[in-house]
């Protein structure tokens, strides 16, 4: 009688393992589908799908971008003449049009040295083209073309680039490595950037993005998502750490507005110059106010001879830290300046002759000194 009530005992209790085995197992089956069926749901918003995999962006978006905006993309060859040695094929970039009169967006570095000009059509048609207006510190040139030759093509409308925000899709369409007529899809990474050109001086609100650029992208578009351009592709950056992150490279293109208000200086064949103080120098740190008490502004580092920052009798700081006097713009014409991009972007609103005023912080004390802007130099 014990022994079957023993075993009796000991059957219900093998019973209730496997029915608790059962349960566990049949939770943990359920919480694995719940899983999966609300990961799906979050993941849906972000461009998964359970049956298309992951959609990076719209297809048929970028389709129809590159269809619409390649046929006025060209690329661009130049030849390179010393003495009477004539060297064709020695440079290549992209530009696109902007208008039916044959006018053509490029990079002043990719027609800097050319003798002769031609361009290559979507439609494989190679013609002649002359340089227009350059500007080297903007790093934008014109070329213009045969209005009879592009006949037909429908020119790039150019965008306000002040409305770019980070994370806006970016296109960009030119020849890496002459392949023509190829593309890049990205996104804004940043906007504000201040590179500067060939001739040392800060191209302002430069438009960062992570659309591949390679050498021979120069002078092509960027693209948003309505086809217009924002930019115009001008250099990459790469950084060389002795590693495989030195194969990672970063973009950067000139803002439309800044082609938008050079346009009509660029269609005459001539050379905008832009304005020049003479100075170096860096913005005010936070623990420079906090030590010194200086304000908000421009520490300057070194003037230029013969400068109109040395005529105007601007005194930078020798050495710093240590030597705690010198001059700080803290404005000019009464607007703010809290760095060189806020500098170069204000002058750019001028010409050369024009006659500014700097707010100077000198000596503890809070001065004005007038300078007659020269153009920047070549070298």
């Amino acid at each position: 009688m014990e022994y079957r009530d023993f075993q009796t005992a000991a059957n219900t209790s093998e019973r209730k393992s496997s029915v608790s085995k059962n349960a566990l197992i049949g939770m943990l089956t359920i919480g694995i589908a719940l899983g999966f069926v609300v990961g799906l749901v979050f993941a849906s918003p972000l461009g998964w799908s359970n049956e298309l995999g992951p959609v990076l962006y719209d297809q048929s978006l970028v389709t129809q971008l590159f269809d619409e905006a390649s046929p006025a993309v060209v690329e661009i060859h130049i030849s390179r003449s010393f003495g009477r040695i004539r060297l064709p094929g020695s440079g290549t970039g992209s530009g696109f049009l902007i208008d039916t009169e044959g006018h053509i967006v490029t990079n002043h570095h990719v027609v800097d040295t050319a003798t002769d000009i031609t361009v290559q059509l979507s439609d494989g048609r190679e013609i002649d083209a002359v340089k227009l207006g350059t500007s080297p510190a903007d790093d934008l040139a014109i070329i213009k073309v045969d209005p009879d030759e592009i006949r037909g093509i429908e020119p790039l409308a150019l965008a306000d680039s002040s409305k770019v925000r980070p994370g806006q899709l970016a296109v960009a369409i030119g020849s890496p490595f002459r392949q023509f007529n190829s593309i890049g899809v990205g996104v804004v990474s940043g906007t504000g950037r201040g590179l500067s050109s060939v001739l040392q001086r800060p191209i302002p609100d430069m438009i960062q993005t992570d659309a591949p650029l390679n050498p021979g992208n120069s002078g092509g578009p960027l693209l948003n998502a309505e086809g217009e351009v924002i930019g115009i592709n001008s250099s990459v950056r790469t950084g060389d750490l002795g590693n495989q992150i030195g194969e990672f490279r970063i973009g950067f293109a000139v803002p439309s507005n800044t082609v938008i208000s050079l346009l009509p200086q660029l269609k005459i064949s001539a050379e905008v110059r832009r304005p020049w103080i003479g100075i170096a120098g860096q913005p005010v740190s936070k623990e420079m106010t906090e030590t010194f008490g200086f304000p908000k502004g421009v520490y300057v580092s070194r003037v230029s001879k013969l400068s109109p920052a040395s005529r105007a009798g601007l005194d930078p700081f020798f050495s710093f830290p240590g030597d705690e006097k010198g001059d700080i713009i803290t404005a000019i014409d009464g607007r703010i300046i809290g760095s060189i991009d806020d500098m170069v972007s204000y002058l750019n609103s001028k010409s050369p002759g024009d006659e500014v005023k700097l707010s100077v912080y000198r000596d503890s004390q809070n001065v004005e000194l007038w300078l007659t802007l020269d153009p920047w130099p070549d070298t």
